[in-house]
C-alpha cells in the first residue's frame, strides 16, 4: 500500500515532535538527567578540570561570535546564543532543513564556585572554548567571546 504524501509528510512531523518530547523529558532537570538546555539546538560539549582552570568546550557550527552569550554565576555556566539560517532576512523558501538554527542556551554545573582571574572565550571554527581560571571570589560575571580568524 503506498502512502499518500500528505499522510507521510503528516506522520514524519508527528515523529519530530515525539522526539523533541523526548529530548525534553531525558534533559529535565527534575530527572537529574543530561543539562538544561532549549530551542531546537543543543550544542555537544565537553566540561574538563586541571590544576588550575576548568574547560567548558561547545560545538557551534556556522555561529557568529557576536551571537553568543556567556554568563558566570557562581558555580553555573550559561552559553546562549542564536544561530541564523542562510535565509533569515530573505525571502527563500527552504526545501530541506537540517542544520540547526534558532535560539539556544546550555547550562553547565561547574565542578566548583570560587574562580579567579579573568575568564576567558574564544571561538575558533566553530568551536567555543571557554576557559575558568580557579580559586578566589564568586559572583555573577559577563564573559566576552573572542572570534579568532578563519
Amino acid at each position: 500500500m503506498t502512502l499518500a504524501w500528505p499522510v507521510l509528510k503528516e506522520l514524519l512531523a508527528l515523529r519530530e515532535r515525539l522526539n523533541e518530547l523526548f529530548d525534553e523529558a531525558l534533559l529535565d532537570k527534575t530527572l537529574g538527567v543530561g543539562e538544561p538546555t532549549s530551542g531546537p539546538f543543543c550544542p555537544a560539549g565537553d566540561l574538563y578540570e586541571t590544576d588550575d582552570e576548568i574547560v567548558v568546550i561547545l560545538e557551534l557550527p556556522g555561529i557568529d561570535g557576536r551571537s553568543v552569550d556567556l554568563q558566570l554565576n557562581g558555580d553555573r555556566l550559561r552559553v546562549s546564543g542564536h544561530i541564523a539560517g542562510p535565509t533569515d532576512g530573505d525571502e527563500g523558501t527552504y526545501v530541506r532543513m537540517e542544520r540547526p538554527r534558532g535560539a539556544f542556551y546550555r547550562d553547565f554545573q561547574l565542578p566548583l564556585a570560587e574562580l579567579s582571574g579573568s575568564p576567558s572565550a574564544e571561538l575558533e571554527r566553530g568551536v567555543l572554548t571557554v576557559r575558568l581560571p580557579k580559586a578566589g571570589g564568586t559572583g555573577r560575571r559577563r564573559v566576552a567571546v573572542a572570534e579568532s580568524g578563519q
